[in-house]
């Protein structure tokens, strides 16, 4: 017996969504302008639900009224820019949570990314990650990540210059997507929509600690690639820094990656350098054991000051030493230098309502 169809936000709602509400009724020529429509009035042009449906016929406005509630607005509560003019974003939703996205531009000034969250903290509690110190208040919708992406590109637009606008973005903000897959999925959809944002899929990358049962269903339903967080090279000292490895551990996360992993498919390894944790010649050979047989990109990413004062970041040398060793032996390894590290919207550094609760403190003493 099929599920009965939920109402959601009217942002929410991605063409294929669309399609299954009104095509019962209305022929396809009919539907397929009128999704269209829809999805440019309330992505590319910013309309609200009422203004959006206003567009349509009165046959499908009776068809989708029901079905997409009213929208649920994010509202930019502050923006701090970085000295390399990273722009960190706080938000607040419609419920009063706070979640950060982030600006970057490329060091390049080829392109430029945009760092999203997808959930309200995050439940995976890494040590070294600000957002898994808050728990896990709940996932974002998929219209609550693409508003983060809407706000940014406004916000970007007239300050940017010479640098391009927003055609990058990465889910490595604040949450665990694999926890939200399938909001992350129709968020995705939603960005590459030709009528909504016009992005594209190969523009897309969704970082994860490592949940294995969820890697197979990525792979099947979006061409955004996939970040693991490795940070590690062994279970002993990963399981320390990220406790997920406590339940799924290496070899049964590799086994779980080359099973899931579709042919010519490449995958973005993040690997967190920390001073005398990770950082030696010794590891760098584990690592690329574990590495053998996958088709993989190897970011290296000095660490980052986080809410474990002894995870610190190894002096350039050290990375750079690393990073010649990987290479050396065959790994395509890249360095991640920070961005907006100074205004905390560096990796690790998304504080969310904690950021709030510092600062109001800070006001107070």
């Amino acid at each position: 017996m099929s599920q009965p169809v939920q109402a959601k936000p009217a942002r929410a709602w991605t063409r294929k969504d669309l399609a299954d509400l009104l095509q019962p009724s209305l022929r396809v020529t009919q539907s397929r302008p009128a999704i269209g429509r829809l999805l440019r009035a309330l992505h590319a042009d910013g309309r609200d639900r009422d203004a959006a449906l206003a567009l349509l016929s009165a046959q499908a406005q009776a068809l989708l009224q029901a079905f997409l509630r009213s929208d649920r607005p994010l509202k930019i509560s502050e923006v701090s820019v970085s000295s390399d003019q990273t722009r960190r974003i706080l938000f607040t939703t419609s419920d009063g949570e706070i979640v950060e996205s982030v600006i970057i531009p490329a060091a390049g000034r080829d392109r430029v990314t945009l760092c999203v969250s997808s959930q309200v903290g995050c439940g995976r509690r890494c040590s070294f990650c600000e957002t898994g110190r808050l728990g896990l208040l709940r996932n974002l919708g998929a219209d609550e990540i693409v508003e983060q992406f809407r706000h940014a590109q406004a916000l970007w637009q007239p300050v940017r210059g010479g640098l391009p606008p927003i055609t990058n973005v990465v889910f490595m903000g604040m949450g665990e997507p694999l926890d939200n897959l399938k909001n992350v999925i129709d968020a995705i959809e939603l960005l590459c929509d030709a009528h909504a944002y016009a992005l594209g899929s190969q523009h897309m990358t969704v970082s994860t600690v490592g949940v294995a049962k969820q890697l197979q269903p990525f792979f099947s339903n979006t061409k955004a690639h996939l970040a693991l967080s490795l940070h590690a090279p062994d279970d002993e000292r990963r399981s320390k820094v990220m406790p997920i490895n406590q339940r799924i551990g290496l070899q049964e996360l590799k086994t779980a990656l080359q099973n899931a992993l579709p042919p010519k498919r490449l995958v973005l390894v993040e690997y967190i350098l920390f001073d005398g944790f990770n950082d030696s010649p010794q590891d760098a050979v584990m690592l690329r054991d574990w590495l053998a047989d996958l088709p993989v990109r190897l970011n290296l990413i000095p660490a980052n000051p986080g809410p474990d004062p002894s995870l610190r970041q190894p002096d350039l040398a050290v990375v750079r030493r690393f990073q010649k060793q990987m290479q050396d032996m065959g790994v395509r390894t890249l360095v991640r230098y920070p961005h907006g590290r100074d205004v905390g919207g560096a990796c690790g550094q998304l504080a969310g309502a904690k950021r709030l609760t510092i600062q109001g403190n800070q006001r107070n003493a």
